[in-house]
C-alpha cells in the first residue's frame, strides 16, 4: 500500500505553492469576504489526489503550524487549541485519501466519480464534524472565542440556548458548515488535480 510520491523538488514545490495558495484562499473567502466556511482544505484535497497521502498530510500540518503562529502574531498570545484543529485536517487527508488512492476508479464514469466524491466530502465531513466538535467544546470552556474565529460558533450558541448539552451542541452545529464546506473542498480540489494533471501531461 502506498503513502504518497517520494519526495523531490517538484513534489516540495506543489506542496509550498498549495500551502500559499490555502492560505491565500481562506484569507480572501473567510477574512475578506466573510463567507462563513473554512475554506482551508482545498489545495490539500488536490495534493491527495495528485501526489498522495504524505505530501497532503506534510502540506496540512503545515497549515496548521502557520495558522497557529499568525494568530500568536495576531492576538499576542498562544492558544494551545489553535494547533489542536490540524488533527481535522489529518482526519480529512486520512479519509480523502482511502478513496483517492485508487485513481482507476474515477476513469470508469462521470456517474461513478461523483458518487466517490460525494461519498470522500461525507467521510471527510463526519470526521471533521465529531473532532472540531469535541475541541469546540473545550475551546469554548476554557477561552474566550471571537465570532469570526470560528464560523460555527453562532451555530453552537443557538444550540445552546434551546437547552442541548454543551458537547451535543458544538458537535450539531459542525454539521451545517463542515458538510458544505467538505463538500465544496472536495469537488474543486479535484477539479484542481484533474486541470493541472492534464496540463502536466500535456508539457
Amino acid at each position: 500500500m502506498s503513502y504518497g510520491t517520494s519526495f523531490n523538488y517538484e513534489t516540495i514545490l506543489i506542496c509550498l505553492v498549495a500551502e500559499v495558495l490555502n492560505l491565500l484562499t481562506t484569507f480572501i473567502f473567510y477574512q475578506v469576504l466573510k463567507i462563513p466556511l473554512f475554506f482551508d482544505t482545498i489545495f490539500i484535497v488536490a495534493v491527495v489526489f495528485y501526489l498522495g497521502f504524505v505530501p497532503a498530510i506534510c502540506v496540512s500540518i503545515g497549515y496548521s503550524l502557520i495558522n497557529s503562529f499568525m494568530w500568536i502574531c495576531k492576538t499576542g498570545f498562544f492558544d494551545p487549541f489553535i494547533p489542536m484543529y490540524g488533527l481535522c485536517g489529518i482526519l480529512i487527508v486520512f479519509s480523502t485519501w482511502l478513496f483517492a488512492k485508487n485513481k482507476s476508479d474515477f476513469r470508469i464514469s462521470v456517474s461513478i466519480t461523483l458518487l466517490y466524491l460525494f461519498l470522500i466530502a461525507l467521510t471527510s465531513s463526519m470526521c471533521s464534524i465529531i473532532s472540531g466538535g469535541l475541541i469546540d467544546y473545550f475551546h469554548y470552556k476554557y477561552y474566550e472565542v471571537t465570532d469570526m474565529m470560528n464560523p460555527i460558533k453562532n451555530f453552537s450558541e443557538g444550540f445552546i440556548i434551546q437547552h442541548y448539552p454543551p458537547i451535543v451542541s458544538y458537535i450539531l452545529a459542525q454539521i451545517p458548515v463542515s458538510f458544505l464546506d467538505r463538500l465544496i473542498a472536495t469537488f474543486t480540489g479535484f477539479g484542481i488535480y484533474r486541470s493541472f494533471d492534464f496540463f502536466m501531461k500535456r508539457r
